[in-house]
């Protein structure tokens, strides 16, 4: 099955890895399985949240994915591909619903600007450290890979390897994507 809740989750588990024990993510947060910061009753995990298992960790990523699914639909008003809605669900867990809610790629999205949207996905590799804007290398590359299964590139799993060194320029994204709608047509 090649849903957008199994793209995105194929994506998640590739990019969060996952851990049985409560954890501190790289943003500062309590974290457990698959980067989930809330339990499935939806309290918070704190360092004394008990450890689950592997098949609750999966169970709790598919109904996390579920969750933001409807969110997401409720902020996209055009029709989307499994694969585009898969990374931006994996966008959208990675960042949360309100980090998202007002950005340029929904905006653009939302306008009919598909290629602009798809690009804007390449920009969100930073993260706060320290009071500075730093470029995370394994924020690239997870952005790099949502934006291969929303072109349509991958239909699904992107392994995480090194992002490469510069981002492809807007002339190559939209180069790829012209390239992919006239093998489609």
């Amino acid at each position: 099955m090649n849903d957008s809740i199994t793209i995105a989750a194929g994506l998640a588990r590739e990019y969060e890895g996952l851990r049985l024990k409560p954890y501190i993510c790289p943003a500062g947060y309590w974290t457990i399985g698959y980067g989930n910061r809330c339990l499935a009753n939806g309290s918070a995990v704190t360092a004394h949240t008990p450890a689950i298992t592997t098949v609750q960790a999966e169970s709790l990523l598919m109904l996390t994915l579920a969750g933001l699914r409807y969110k997401l639909r409720q902020l996209v008003h055009v029709t989307l591909t499994p694969n585009k809605e898969g990374a931006l669900l994996d966008w959208q867990f990675n960042l949360g619903t309100s980090a998202i809610a007002g950005s340029s790629l929904i905006r653009l999205l939302n306008s009919g600007q598909d290629i602009a949207a798809g690009e804007q996905l390449l920009l969100w590799d930073h993260a706060h450290k320290n009071g500075h804007l730093i470029t995370l290398p394994g924020l690239t590359a997870r952005r790099h890979a949502e934006w291969l299964v929303y072109t349509g590139a991958t239909s699904g799993h992107v392994p995480a390897s090194p992002a490469p060194t510069t981002p492809p320029s807007a002339d190559q994204l939209n180069a790829a994507e012209m390239s992919r709608i006239k093998e489609t047509a």
